[in-house]
């Protein structure tokens, strides 16, 4: 490989565990995560929402599963493009990467957006900008000074996140125990009602509870900081998918039982501070709506980081530009002006755009990416390398990419609309770039 010296240069420290790997994993999706859908997500699946949590789990883990494959034998940066790059093809992982690329962009995005916002609710006499320079200024801040202190970062949030969660679960409890909701802590109702079951509905319900788990693919962008990428990478993956899910579930099951009525919610945007407020009155609902910015923090830090990562990778290849997106601060060696272009795109889009848009096209991005990734495992392992395992290379990989396909052709009209244009640029930009698609990147010349 002819850049085989000139990588030997560009390489990222390796000071990530499998431990500091799988709380990356479920900083980005967020413990609180369902603070986010509960209201509308518990409404359309009349009351089932855990149960649609638990498909959406297995549906995420099949996905996550495919990850875990293509990390341990392509254990370096990039995530779904370099998988898609070197298993089917290198024009091809472009593309996959670009489309991966609109959702890294968007996570932190949103997350100044909401952290913002809430902050902003929070203390009024702040303005919501301020709250967007603040919030932007720690996590560039953190990311610059290195991953070993973003991921020592995480882990005090998700700690404190984790901490929430258990204090909300237990005030439920006592909730429900205490008989003020009128049921029983141990019942089949919140997983299936056979009065209120509607398979529609809960397809529906899975289908928006598995944007909960977006975020557990961040961890293979981080193979070349990992210590252990082969073992860990794979590993981590699937265990942030498992660990985030069974949380998640939790704080539904037990939402669902403080609180039956699901459409009886002041506004369902802000159902589980209802519910936080039933439970434990105006201290716990208070904690809650704190906890909620704290997200906002570990998904900003490691969707800036992952994006910033993706770049770097790309640039490497030089399908970006390589003087710039492989440039690493001569003490941190971190991606230093990816970071900064990351966060002035995200404060930029903070103060000009809505949550519900850049939501949706949050969507495209990540499902693009999951489809590729699962194609990838089927046709490296199956077809490539010719290893017949039906189930492991065919039958896991095919399900997570039908179930990605499947959500991927029910979003909006608008996101798809907006999603391929953002494709149109990429297939122009890569045209022009790689003259007709005649040129391969650098690190495949002399394959």
């Amino acid at each position: 490989m002819s850049q085989t010296t000139n990588d030997h240069t560009l390489q990222l420290k390796r000071v990530l565990t499998l431990k500091d790997l799988v709380i990356y994993g479920i900083a980005f999706m967020t413990p609180i995560a369902p603070a986010y859908i509960y209201g509308f997500a518990a409404e359309s699946t009349n009351g089932m929402l855990p149960l649609a949590y638990l498909i959406a789990m297995v549906a995420m883990m099949f996905s996550a599963y495919s990850y875990g494959r293509m990390a341990a034998v392509f254990p370096n940066g990039g995530s779904t493009y370099t998988y898609t790059q070197r298993a089917i093809n290198p024009h091809l992982g472009f593309f996959a990467g670009w489309a991966m690329f609109m959702d890294y962009v968007l996570v932190p995005l949103i997350v100044f957006m909401v952290g913002a916002s809430y902050a902003n609710a929070l203390i009024p006499s702040v303005p919501y900008w301020v709250w967007v320079l603040l919030i932007a200024g720690i996590i560039t801040t953190v990311n610059i000074l290195g991953i070993g202190i973003a991921a020592k970062t995480n882990q005090i949030l998700v700690m404190f996140m984790g901490i929430v969660v258990v204090i909300f679960v237990v005030f439920c409890v006592k909730t429900i125990v205490g008989g003020e909701s009128g049921t029983s802590l141990f019942t089949v109702v919140p997983f299936f009602n056979d009065e209120k079951f509607v398979m529609s509905a809960i397809i529906s319900g899975s289908a928006m509870a598995c944007f909960s788990f977006l975020g557990f693919d961040s961890i293979t962008t981080l193979s070349e900081e990992a210590v252990n990428p082969k073992d860990d990478i794979w590993k981590a993956a699937i265990l942030a998918c498992l660990i985030g899910g069974l949380i998640f579930i939790g704080q539904a099951y037990v939402a669902q039982l403080v609180w039956p009525d699901v459409t009886n919610f002041s506004s369902a945007d802000t159902a589980l501070f209802d519910i936080a407020e039933k439970a434990g009155g105006a201290v716990l609902a208070t904690l809650y709506t704190v906890a909620i910015i704290v997200s906002t923090v570990t998904a900003g830090l490691t969707g800036q980081a992952s994006a910033s990562r993706l770049m770097f990778s790309m640039g490497r290849d030089e399908v970006l530009s390589k003087k710039f997106f492989t440039h690493l601060h001569p003490k941190y060696q971190t991606p230093v002006y990816n970071i900064l272009l990351m966060c002035v795109i995200s404060v930029l889009g903070a103060l000009f755009l809505s949550i519900n848009f850049v939501a949706e096209l949050m969507n495209f991005g990540g499902l693009t990416g999951f489809m590729f990734v699962n194609l990838s495992v089927i046709v490296y392992y199956f077809f490539r390398k010719k290893e017949m395992k039906i189930i492991r290379y065919l039958l896991i990989p095919g399900l997570g990419f039908g179930i990605c396909f499947y959500l991927f052709i029910n979003l909006s009209p608008m996101t798809l609309k907006i999603g391929f244009i953002w494709l149109a640029i990429g297939f122009i930009y890569a045209f022009i770039t790689t003259k007709g698609f005649k040129k391969k990147p650098t690190t495949f010349t002399d394959l």
